[in-house]
Formats: structure tokens, sequence, C-alpha cells
């Protein structure tokens, strides 16, 4: 039987899986707390690389419970938040009370259809969220057109060595991330290239493109 998916530029793309069916319930509560713990350092990794500071836009795709929202607002950015579940908006909107949550805003929304105006935002970036999306091609022409000429767009996902099994699904190969940096390009990013980072005792496959200025 053949597998349902995407394809584009030769590249098959698996259907994500929105975040408002997975992440509901007590199940959801959980999946937030373990969200909540340990991705300090990999938030700070993705600002640094992202280079976001205090004239930035900031768009955090798939923001979970916001700890990477609450980084970029604290380098003094203006950031968004977007996920399509309600319980880690909830949850988001409740841990960003102070000076830094002041900074962000946080919408309902997917990768494929963003709750922002053009060339609104200078830095997107999506952290082990981009295995979710469902239409992958139509998520980065979506964050290209979101972004101002010259903004940054980081993608962090775990490393993964095989790509299959719970945690090959919830994360990329260098291969695939090498596909994903192409994929950013036919969306119409220039500078399309993958390495690999250490968070922690996270190593996190990161995917990095420009719009063109």
């Amino acid at each position: 039987m053949a597998e349902s998916g995407h394809q584009h530029g030769g590249m098959h793309w698996h259907p994500g899986h929105p975040g408002q069916h997975r992440f509901s319930g007590l199940s959801g509560a959980v999946i937030a707390v373990i969200m909540l713990a340990g991705r300090g350092r990999i938030s700070r990794l993705v600002a640094d690389l992202a280079v976001a500071g205090r004239d930035d836009r900031v768009l955090d795709v798939g923001c979970g419970p916001g700890g990477a929202a609450r980084e970029a607002a604290r380098r003094g950015g203006e950031v968004t938040g977007v996920d399509p579940s309600p319980l880690m908006l909830r949850l988001a909107r409740l841990l960003s009370r102070g000076r830094a949550g002041q900074r962000i805003t946080f919408k309902e929304g997917t990768a494929e259809a963003l709750p922002l105006d053009d060339e609104s935002m200078s830095v997107a970036w999506a952290i082990s969220s981009a295995h979710h999306w469902a239409d992958v091609p139509a998520g980065l022409r979506e964050i290209h057109r979101v972004l101002r000429p010259g903004g940054r767009l980081i993608i962090a996902e775990n490393l993964s060595q095989t790509g299959t099994g719970h945690k090959g699904r919830h994360g990329l190969t260098e291969a695939r991330a090498a596909e994903m940096a192409a994929a950013a390009e036919a969306a119409g990013f220039t500078d399309g290239k993958h390495d690999v980072q250490r968070a922690g005792r996270r190593t996190m496959a990161i995917v990095r493109a420009s719009r063109p200025a």
C-alpha cells in the first residue's frame, strides 16, 4: 500500500498531526509539562542562532507553552507565538504574565495558515514542531509570506538516526534536514543550509534559511 503524504521537489512529506487534536485534556497537560522541562537550552540556542534582539519581531511557530517566545521577549523582541492547541495557548498566556510576557501575543493558528500580515516579522522559528505540520511546503511558503525581506528562518528538531519509530517520527535525520533546507529554497528562501548543534544533552538538527533582501 502506498504511503500517504505530500510530494514536493522529489521529497515525500508525511502529514503531521494537528496540535488541537493531540494536545488536549489530561494527556495534553502532561505533554505541556514535558515540553517545559529541559527546553531552556534549546530556546537559547535557537535565539542565538537567529541573532534575535531588541529590534526584531519574532514568530514562534508551534509555540506550545511559550518557553522560546519568552526567551525572545527577554532579549527585547516583540513576539507572536502561534499554536493550534487552545490548551497550549492558555498555558502559554498563564506562564507569560511577567514583564517579558508584555511583549508577547499568542494566537491560534497553524504553520499553513498563519494569522499574520505579509512581511510583518523579521525572525521565524519552529522548535520541535515542524514534524507536526500537515503540509511542510505550504508551511514554508506561509512563513516566507510573513517574513520581511532579509528575515531569518530557523527550524530545530531532535536529531534522529533512523527516521523510524516514535523518536524518529518526532525529529529529523540529517538527510531529512537537507531535504527541509532544499524545500525552504523551493518556497522562496535563499541560503538554505542544515547542521547539527548541541543543546545541553540534546543533539538538534538545525535548518536555516533567509528571505531574500
